[in-house]
């Protein structure tokens, strides 16, 4: 399915941030290492202001008649995690349901993935696993997202490009297309500090791997970082970006108290330069984004 629209359309939508936007509501308390997915159990109000997030995406992708990818809350839900935080050990599998049925029965085209998150620190590439520790520390949670019925696997906020490895080798023995996303610094390079050609070339040219990703995602980034550093036409594997409100380098946001953004129109801007310029579909937000930054992108405002 991911594979098909990619084929037939040339702009998609990909969700703004959810629990960034969560953080911000008053009464809404998120878990210190799970952050927003306990919600999708409960209290009611903040489970129904989840729903409304999601909700304003899937209207909004409506509105402009595009498809839109939307992915389950599992960031980092690895066993030991869950483990500690006293969840039901379903809780991947949950947050999955629970998606799609926010989703429900629509017409327009609209994917439910499932997300991985990096080990350790997703701004730390120094505290990343390498190759096969990684695949074993994921394989777990993948093999748990593997018989959901997610549409697809995300494994967002990769530091290094060793980690994004193990990560792949995971997935591939499953049926699932698989995307990897990389946090990207100002250079414009994995926070390993490897180009972004060289580290999806890397990937998916490991003589191991079974099955490459469907492409590649930047996130926790910001366009510009990108346009400056690449020229038109170098970053073919490049399917996708979820870039921050803010043109600041993602070590200066880190920690902090307040969210930083830079004006939509400006932001609106430069994501379609890098749709434009390097044919870029697949468009959303991290840190700092809402709903006025997916109808920039969906040239609704």
């Amino acid at each position: 399915m991911l594979a098909d629209l990619l084929t037939k359309h040339e702009k998609i939508l990909a969700e703004c941030a959810i629990a960034e936007r969560l953080r911000r509501q008053p009464g809404i308390e998120l878990h210190p290492t799970l952050y927003n997915t306990p919600l999708i159990y409960g209290p009611e109000a903040a489970r129904r202001s989840m729903v409304s997030l999601y909700e304003e995406y899937l209207a909004t992708a409506k509105e402009a008649g595009l498809p839109l990818l939307l992915t389950a809350p599992t960031w980092r839900l690895d066993p030991l995690r869950v483990a500690a935080a006293g969840v039901p050990t379903s809780i991947n599998a949950d947050a999955v349901d629970f998606l799609r049925e926010v989703r429900g029965d629509r017409a327009q085209p609209v994917l439910v993935g499932a997300l991985l998150g990096p080990k350790n620190d997703c701004y730390r590439p120094d505290l990343a696993p390498d190759s096969a520790e990684a695949e074993v520390f994921h394989a777990i949670q993948v093999n748990e997202l593997a018989s959901t019925a997610a549409d697809f696997l995300l494994a967002q906020t990769l530091p290094s490009v060793a980690e994004a490895l193990g990560v792949a080798r995971a997935i591939a023995s499953t049926g699932l297309p698989y995307i990897l996303s990389f946090c990207a610094g100002a250079d414009g390079h994995v926070l390993d500090g490897t180009p972004l050609p060289q580290a999806m070339a890397f990937i998916d040219e490991d003589p191991v791997l079974a099955r490459p990703p469907v492409g590649y995602f930047v996130n926790c980034t910001h366009p510009r970082f990108l346009l400056d550093r690449y020229a038109p036409g170098s970053l073919p594997r490049l399917i996708g970006i979820q870039a921050n409100g803010s043109s600041k380098d993602v070590s200066k946001l880190d920690g902090s108290g307040a969210t930083e953004a830079d004006p939509v129109a400006e932001w609106t801007r430069a994501m379609l330069e890098l749709h434009e310029k390097h044919a870029v579909p697949i468009l959303g937000g991290c840190c700092g984004t809402e709903l006025s930054h997916m109808r920039g992108l969906a040239d609704l405002d």
